[in-house]
């Protein structure tokens, strides 16, 4: 599996006087400068893989960076990079020069991470599988510390996309098809404050931050997408049963095992059929689903594909 930083999200405050010589300079030499509802945006570097935008509201003067590493270490690179030890270096090394050369008087220790974007491109086998697979993670629904994303207010469709958003850990996953890809679903962990950030790669300088994101993105990256997806293959309600019931013996533990797969469907949501179970050690619940290979989210009556693939088997280098 390759995950890496598909983007990262920099920023620069600045004072009044500063921030207007930035301005005036950027506006001064750029062609390819224009001004939006939101701020003033600057592509002189889109070539690269950086966009520069410029904020001049009432509370904070800034400057903000999206970088998209793999055009910056290569323009005609894939989408997703591999984080080795010389592409890690070149990230922070051509990063650095860029900032210096267009910006006077700053350079990459003077922003700070705001967001990261991490992603994994996993090979489903075709398009149509690529939607069944959304649509299994649908039926998890809301899990512990996240909620599903407002699809409507940012536009997005169900059918093509799955997100969750972090009630307050700075968190998100989103999972969709990639049109250039037919057979890739994409997943993301996003890290969206400076604290989660700084948990993750700790408190040294920018770019040491960005080298420790980039070699530890695949364990961050499994670490959110094990509390969000349940191991197991995935089947009809009536087959994970029947296969609960061949692997796991009688006693309370299956008992539970087979009111998790009936309570899932009828409350929408993994975290509150696991609410509504009422155990004392749900993680023995969930242990035993993977151990046995059966995921406890089932496929929908209303939906051809009998049975799917874990996900995290297709995960596997």
């Amino acid at each position: 599996m390759t995950c890496s930083i598909l983007f990262l999200e920099l920023i620069l405050s600045l004072e009044v006087d500063s921030f207007n010589e930035q301005i005036d300079r950027a506006y001064n030499r750029a062609k390819d400068m224009y001004k939006t509802d939101f701020g003033h945006m600057d592509e002189t570097l889109i070539s690269d893989g950086i966009a520069i935008a410029y904020y001049d509201n009432s509370k904070k003067r800034k400057v903000r960076l999206i970088v998209c590493p793999c055009f910056l270490l290569d323009n005609d690179c894939p989408e997703l990079w591999k984080p080795t030890p010389g592409n890690i270096s070149r990230l922070t090394h051509k990063l650095d020069k860029r900032i210096a050369s267009y910006f006077s008087g700053y350079e990459l220790a003077d922003f700070k991470m705001s967001q990261v974007i991490l992603a994994a491109d996993i090979d489903v086998g075709d398009r149509d599988r690529v939607s069944d697979y959304i649509k299994i993670l649908h039926s998890i629904g809301k899990v512990k510390c996240f909620s599903p994303v407002k699809y409507r207010r940012e536009g997005l469709s169900k059918d093509s996309y799955f997100g969750l958003v972090g009630n307050s850990n700075g968190l998100e996953f989103r999972a969709y098809g990639l049109e250039h890809a037919k057979k890739v679903l994409r997943a993301e962990v996003r890290l969206r404050s400076k604290s989660v950030i700084r948990a993750c790669a700790g408190n040294g300088d920018t770019a040491n931050q960005i080298g420790a994101l980039a070699e530890r993105g695949e364990d961050i990256f499994m670490e959110a997408f094990r509390h969000v997806v349940p191991g197991g293959n995935y089947y009809k309600k009536k087959q994970a049963e029947t296969l609960i019931r061949e692997r796991v013996r009688g006693g309370p533990l299956r008992r539970r095992m087979l009111r998790l797969v009936t309570l899932i469907p009828e409350k929408k949501s993994l975290h509150l059929a696991q609410k509504a179970l009422t155990v004392r050690d749900i993680n023995e619940v969930m242990s035993k689903f993977n151990e046995i290979g059966v995921s406890p989210v089932t496929i929908s009556k209303r939906h051809n594909r009998k049975e799917l693939v874990s996900l995290y088997s297709l995960l596997e280098p």
